[in-house]
């Protein structure tokens, strides 16, 4: 069996796997490897097209099964879609359409940790942010756009005076602070300082969106928190740049560009290639055994960056390298987040008619309530990308994405799922009443395991350092004492920690300002 030197070999190909690559490749001039289980690169993020009748990724022709696999190789799978999705092919309705397998979006637009790496790495992306924040009041129906400084219209004056008092509390929190707060929930916090439900509604609907955790309860304090107080640094606000949308053909732009990065600069990418075992002589990291289209391939190296998410690690690391304390806490406590995720083709700009800045994003609180047998509360965050990148939709066409927050145990529900979804359309239905009659195409998403794997309340996240072994990694948005947030955002900031672990060097201070540390 041949072999191959490398110095550093990267398991995985998401967004931390990238960033690690791209900054041992381009900056410390290393020969990098990463080997990506799949036959796409970009993890988690993943972006569709329609064209002629087909679904298309990264190049590849899909189809419907096609479609399916690759939806359930990021831990997802379709729960609901109008027609059915041969249907929806067949007749080419989503041709012109890019979406995505799941909700994203990046917060603080191009002034967020994916802004800042790759404006270092020298490949912006164009992050077209929002310009409008409504609140869509279930109870009442009716749409309450927010004005900078404006009153909350859907709130009574007390109400309003508490959440701003909250919000003040939030975006001016010193670390010391913030650290403290993350030994609890957010829940717990909430209950600290109000008794209001309007209040209560509205802060932890934000809180769920954010973290996408449906439940306060499960949500550390801090973490959260800490958006909020970047959002203050940074200048931003509910209202503007606070999240951001890709251009065609989407989310993925950002894996494709720093992967042709990395490869320019001579590491090497291999998709297809499923890691068997990562060898160890004693306790020291020799090398990387994987299953490639050639066959069973040894790459040898001192150093390899485990980007999987740790409840999944143990099928190619062995566990006698990890403390007990730790292995038994990760399969009894750890637990996974998701959300279920509508795409909607829609013949006109839905928020436009209805009087909204075109691109608002949008907020319903509490559109089931936790007692109807659902963990927490049900909000619904809700977006038209094609506002924010008309290249996302056909001529004449426009998109509509919403995106709710479950527990994994929820998200395999299907009578609770259900419920969601019709719930959901018909808050929508009557809140625009114009939308039923002018929608040519819906497809529901589920992924249970849309982040990493997280710790109970209280325990910060696995370091980069895990293992009682030399030269073994660790990187994702599950990784990080000092990681904080979620998502893209956290998938980088992890990363770049990891490399910094590696080389003793100092990206996070060179590629990310004080506020994203």
């Amino acid at each position: 069996m041949a072999t191959e030197k490398y110095d550093a070999i990267v398991i995985g190909a998401g967004l931390a796997g990238l960033t690690v690559g791209a900054l041992l490749a381009c900056h410390e001039k290393r020969r990098v490897l990463i080997l990506e289980r799949e036959n796409y690169i970009g993890g988690r993020i993943v972006s569709f097209m329609g064209e002629e009748g087909d679904l298309i990724l990264q190049g590849r022709k899909l189809g419907v099964d096609g479609f399916k696999k690759v939806m359930s190789s990021v831990y997802a799978w379709v729960s609901r879609s109008d027609p059915d999705l041969e249907t929806i092919l067949e007749k080419r309705l989503l041709d012109g359409y890019s979406f995505e397998a799941g909700g994203h979006a990046t917060f603080w637009g191009t002034q967020g940790r994916v802004g800042y790496l790759l404006d270092f790495l020298g490949i912006p992306v164009e992050l077209p942010g929002n310009e409008g924040f409504t609140v869509l009041d279930p109870e009442q129906a009716t749409l309450f756009p927010v004005e900078r400084g404006g009153a909350y219209a859907w709130m009574s004056l007390e109400s309003n005076r508490t959440s701003k008092k909250l919000l003040r509390e939030m975006l001016t929190a010193p670390e010391s602070t913030l650290a403290e707060w993350d030994r609890i929930s957010f829940d717990q916090w909430l209950n600290e300082r109000t008794d209001d439900r309007k209040v209560y509604e509205f802060l932890a609907a934000v809180a769920s969106i954010h973290m996408v955790m449906g439940e306060p309860k499960m949500i550390p304090a801090g973490d959260f928190i800490r958006f909020m107080s970047t959002a203050g640094k940074i200048g931003m606000n509910l209202i503007s740049g606070s999240t951001g949308i890709v251009p065609k053909p989407g989310f993925v732009k950002i894996a494709e560009q720093m992967a042709e990065k990395i490869t320019a600069c001579g590491g090497e990418i291999i998709t297809g290639a499923a890691v068997q075992e990562v060898i160890f002589e004693n306790k020291t990291l020799t090398g990387v055994r994987a299953r490639t289209a050639e066959g069973e391939r040894t790459f040898t190296t001192d150093q390899a960056v485990c980007t999987v998410p740790i409840r999944k690690i143990w099928r190619f690391l062995p566990k006698r390298l990890f403390p007990d304390s730790l292995v038994r806490k990760v399969e009894k406590d750890f637990f996974s987040v998701g959300m279920l995720t509508g795409f909607v083709g829609v013949n006109y700009d839905v928020f436009s008619e209805a009087g909204l800045n075109p691109k608002s994003w949008l907020l319903a609180p509490s559109i089931i309530k936790a007692e109807e047998g659902f963990i927490g509360d049900v909000d619904i965050i809700s977006v038209m990308p094609s506002n924010f990148a008309p290249s996302l939709s056909p001529d004449g066409k426009h998109s509509i994405g919403i995106s709710i927050a479950l527990t994994d145990g929820e998200l395999r529900d299907k009578q609770k799922v259900d419920r969601v979804i019709d719930a959901s359309r018909k808050l929508f239905h009557k809140v625009f009443p114009t939308l039923k009659e002018n929608t040519c195409w819906e497809i529901w998403t589920c992924s249970d395991k849309g982040f990493g794997d997280w710790p109970p309340i209280g325990d910060r996240r696995p370091d980069t350092i895990l293992a009682d072994s030399n030269g073994l990694f660790f990187a994702g948005d599950g990784y990080g004492e000092k990681t904080w947030g979620s998502g893209m955002d956290a998938a980088i900031y992890s990363g770049i920690l990891c490399v910094d672990k590696m080389i003793q060097g100092n990206y996070v201070e060179k590629v990310l300002p004080d506020y994203h540390r």
